[in-house]
């Protein structure tokens, strides 16, 4: 389980968009690229689907699962969330 990095909005109904704040630049970002995005309990939250912004900054696109109900998604905002 590695670090992803902290939501920081919902983007539409079915993504959020997560800033990534991991020092970590030995894993490449195009190798994110359809990770299983897991929250801090280790359950499944949806799965990274774009990456965008620059390379010391960038921002991942994550695909919510749809099992996930509204309350859920809307308390992920400004969680940590992490990658397998």
């Amino acid at each position: 389980m590695k670090r992803l990095g902290t939501v920081t909005h919902l983007h539409g109904q079915s993504c959020f968009v997560v800033k990534y704040d991991v020092a970590d630049s030995t894993t490449p970002l195009f190798g994110m690229m359809n990770a299983q995005v897991i929250d801090k309990s280790v359950k499944p939250i949806g799965k990274v689907v774009t990456v965008f912004g620059s390379e010391k900054q960038p921002y991942f696109l994550v695909r919510i699962y749809r099992e996930m109900k509204a309350a859920q998604i809307k308390s992920l905002v400004k969680e940590k969330v992490y990658i397998k």
